[in-house]
């Protein structure tokens, strides 16, 4: 029997290999097109970073070692360019003197693969442009790097830039092995998401822990061409035009768009193609024509829970196709299923991956199915170097089957995603997984493993015990509903969803006595299990309808975007070290401390935290560290509220390691001149009536020749809103606020009497009619008369809103601003 098999990596290599261990006395020929056979193409970003620095370590065969151990004849730099099928021999073309042969064969397996998307853009042939497919690229890639770093290192140029064009896998382990190389990256992606393997919530978290490494991330952007960039030094540089009319300027760019699949050949030769444009196959990788196979990333195959044939351009099943048509072609009867697509990829300190169908896949399929999402400990969250997991489950409501699993997080994750892969395989139900007896100590797991877990709470689903609400539904489908935060209230008032009410776990029982058992009632907590305790008690307390958010508060911020991207930044400065006015930050003592917060969810490092601070001295600094990466927003917030400084916050591992100095209320330094009198407001409401009342007695006391200080927060902001803010990107969260939210001092609406708009217009008409300045104009006169209006700078942060949606000449402060005001004045208003 004589094999010829068209491609020398992965399948390739693998079905050669396989067909020589049944086969001793077959003829083997492999003829591949490139000029290295058997790579690690897996492996080609990590010697780019130089995370592996020995080139050779790629090099797993040679023709020569392939000969020697399996009696191989493999040819390099051989394309196949024509199967002849009746003759059964194929056309070869060498592809560096182009003299052109034919090969007859008994038995032919087509294995070449997928090839880079280029799309048809500007300026896509520039030399700076390039793909990693294979050893060639990859040599390309790291010379043209090498010598932008050497110019850098020798003064003759500036940052090193690149551009990644998907953030995919590849992608991002490019973007990854670039910057461990200080190279400043961008990476640019047309979804709206990076990751286009798992959900929007899986994903989310990567996405904080890409940009707070220092990844510029370009999200809903296309390249739209690329453009020579004349630079005085003779760089061969390019400039990087993006559809949103962004241009930036790269060394190199690095097209990882995506593959498809080598089908050129195969549809040449007539043989059948499958639905999405790969080789069909039957389980036993045949093609269309019975003595031609096929196997790898060009071929389609079924899935173990999705209708119809996938293409799947993994490693790990084109090895697997590729044994089983090795065996099929020696006689045996064997057979390739199915491919579940599983996959994981590695970003910086984070890990993520997926198995099975997305939620995407299911809903384009009309699969149906029902989701948990979890948040657990990758182990035991008392011993040292473990962090939050996010895990999201998808089964079938009708018998349970585990359908997909997709996970993020920083330890175990590939763990659980090979438990998960395993039970779809198997076709495990969460049932089964309620069951799993799995390996425990403190540093691996859990005595309630997350595979256990996802199994409790997706069987209480399927039982009755649970029923669910889901980030998707805000706020749309919850208008109406009573939505009830559980969580303590330090964690309410660092953030919580809006319209929620706070009514900690503590005191529920008590709370609930006097509340409408037939209004829709949705819970929330971090994570959700003490919503889930609050749950059982609203159903067994004879409430109608009763639900609980799955995943907490932590997947609703990464459904909605609420929580910001975190940037890498210099020591961050508080706005009360720059005003003129009695300082709440106290100088530094030297004295500091270090608190060890990791393997503790929020609100722990923050409860932590606050402790170790009353104990410290006004000026002392506490060392902190973190593994819950939300700390990067939760750390600044807590300490703008309670008037101390974040000295320093650097990514470190899961989490981060900040320095905070505890603040102080300095003394007013006396003085023979005695001070103006002095007033200051905080304007809480959003009413318009207690608004007016501010700003009436503002303007009074400018009048008296007092000195006025007007602290805006919370609702009261919204009175300083211009009516016509410039155009700027926003989360959707910051635009759902803009909707919830009045748009400026004309948009109030009276705490009482509004009548549907009826009250407010009628107060608006008797103001004029009466000669009563109107809210923007009192505004306007305090602001002539010299009054400081200050924006909280936290209550910004949370409800969405940037400076440029202020008025001019609002000043931006924290809460140790107020305080320095405060403690100067005669007469201080909370309105």
């Amino acid at each position: 029997m004589k094999l010829v098999v068209v491609g020398g990596v992965a399948a390739g290599a693998s079905t050669a290999a396989r067909a020589r261990r049944l086969d001793e006395n077959a003829e083997i020929v492999v003829l591949e097109r490139g000029h290295h056979v058997s790579f690690a193409n897996c492996g080609l970003p990590y010697h780019v970073g130089e995370v592996i620095s020995e080139r050779s370590r790629l090099i797993l065969q040679t023709p020569e070692s392939l000969q020697e151990s399996l009696g191989l004849d493999v040819r390099l730099g051989k394309e196949v360019v024509g199967i002849d099928r009746e003759a059964r021999t194929v056309a070869i073309r060498d592809v560096d003197t182009g003299e052109e042969t034919t090969e007859s064969y008994d038995n032919l397996a087509l294995c070449m693969g997928a090839e880079p998307v280029r799309p048809p853009l500007p300026g896509i042939d520039h030399p700076a442009v390039q793909v990693l497919r294979r050893i060639g690229d990859m040599d390309r890639i790291k010379a043209r790097l090498d010598q932008a770093l050497a110019a850098q290192k020798a003064g003759r140029r500036g940052t090193v830039t690149a551009v990644v064009v998907g953030a995919g896998y590849i992608g991002l382990e490019m973007a990854e092995n670039l910057h461990h190389r200080g190279v400043k990256v961008d990476v640019v992606e047309l979804a709206d998401q990076i990751l286009p393997p798992v959900d929007k919530e899986i994903a989310a978290p990567v996405q904080q822990h890409l940009t707070a490494r220092g990844i510029g991330l370009h999200l809903s952007t296309a390249a739209a061409a690329f453009r020579p960039l004349a630079d005085g030094d003779g760089a061969d540089r390019v400039s990087v035009e993006l559809d949103d009319g962004t241009v930036v300027a790269a060394d190199l760019v690095i097209l990882s768009a995506g593959v498809r699949p080598s089908t050129a050949l195969a549809t040449a030769a007539g043989l059948e193609l499958g639905p999405r444009g790969g080789i069909a196959v039957d389980t036993h990788m045949r093609t269309s024509d019975p003595h031609i196979w096929a196997a790898g990333d060009a071929v389609e195959t079924a899935h173990p829970v999705l209708p119809g044939t996938y293409l799947n351009p993994l490693a790990g099943p084109a090895n697997r196709q590729a044994r089983v048509a090795a065996e099929n072609i020696c006689g045996r009867d064997t057979e390739y299923r199915s491919t579940q697509g599983t996959s994981i990829v590695k970003v910086f300190d984070m890990v993520a991956g997926g198995t099975g169908a997305t939620a995407r896949q299911l809903d384009a399929a009309e699969v149906p199915y029902r989701v948990v999402h979890l948040h657990p400990s990758g182990h035991a969250g008392y011993y040292p170097g473990t962090a939050t997991m996010h895990l999201k489950v998808l089964f079938s409501p009708a018998d349970g089957a585990v359908l997909g699993a997709q996970a993020c997080g920083f330890d175990g994750v590939d763990k659980r995603l090979d438990l998960f892969a395993m039970a779809i395989r198997a076709g495990l139900t969460v049932y089964d997984l309620e069951e799993q007896e799995l390996a425990y100590a403190p540093p691996f797991g859990s005595a309630k493993d997350p595979i256990n877990m996802a199994g409790f709470v997706a069987s209480n689903v399927l039982r009755g015990d649970l029923t669910l609400w889901y980030s998707e539904e805000y706020p749309q489908q919850t208008t109406g509903t009573r939505i009830v935060d559980v969580r303590t209230p330090e964690e309410y008032d660092l953030w919580h969803i809006p319209g929620a009410e706070s009514v900690p776990l503590a005191t529920f029982r008590s709370a609930i006595a006097g509340w409408d058992r037939a209004q829709p009632v949705r819970l929330y907590c971090a994570v959700g299990f003490r919503s889930y305790l609050a749950h059982r008690i609203l159903v067994q307390s004879g409430f109608e309808d009763v639900r609980t958010l799955s995943g907490g508060s932590t997947t609703f911020k990464h459904v909605h975007g609420a929580e910001a991207e975190p940037q890498p930044l210099p020591p961050m400065e508080n706005y009360a070290e720059k005003v003129t006015v009695a300082s709440a930050v106290a100088a530094a003592t030297g004295k500091q401390a270090d608190l060890d917060c990791t393997g503790l969810a929020c609100p722990g490092p923050i409860m932590r935290l606050a402790t170790a601070m009353k104990a410290a001295d006004a000026g002392d600094e506490i060392r902190v560290t973190v593994s819950d990466p939300g700390f990067a927003l939760d750390g600044p917030a807590w300490a703008s509220k309670n008037g101390h400084t974040v000295v320093s916050m650097d990514p470190k591992g899961a989490g981060y390691v900040a320095v905070f100095r505890k603040g102080g209320v300095a003394p007013v330094v006396g003085s023979s001149v005695p001070a103006a009198p002095k007033t200051s407001i905080v304007v809480f409401s959003g009413d318009l009536d207690k608004v007016l009342a501010a700003f009436i007695i503002a303007n009074g006391a400018l009048a008296m020749g007092q000195e006025v200080s007007m602290f805006f927060t919370f609702w009261g902001l919204n009175s300083l809103r211009r009516e016509d803010p410039p155009a700027r990107d926003r989360s959707a969260m910051e635009k759902m606020f803009g909707v919830m939210m009045p748009g400026g001092a004309d948009d109030l609406k009276l705490s009482q009497m509004h009548m549907g708009g009826a009250g407010t217009a009628m107060i608006k008409k008797v103001m004029k009619d009466h000669d009563v300045q109107s809210l923007p104009e009192l505004i306007a006169a305090a602001q002539a008369g010299g009054a400081r209006l200050i924006g909280c700078t936290m209550t910004m942060d949370l409800l969405g809103i940037a400076q440029s949606d202020l008025l001019d000449g609002v000043e931006l402060g924290g809460v140790a601003t107020f305080l320095g005001e405060a403690q100067e004045s005669g007469t201080s208003l909370f309105i």
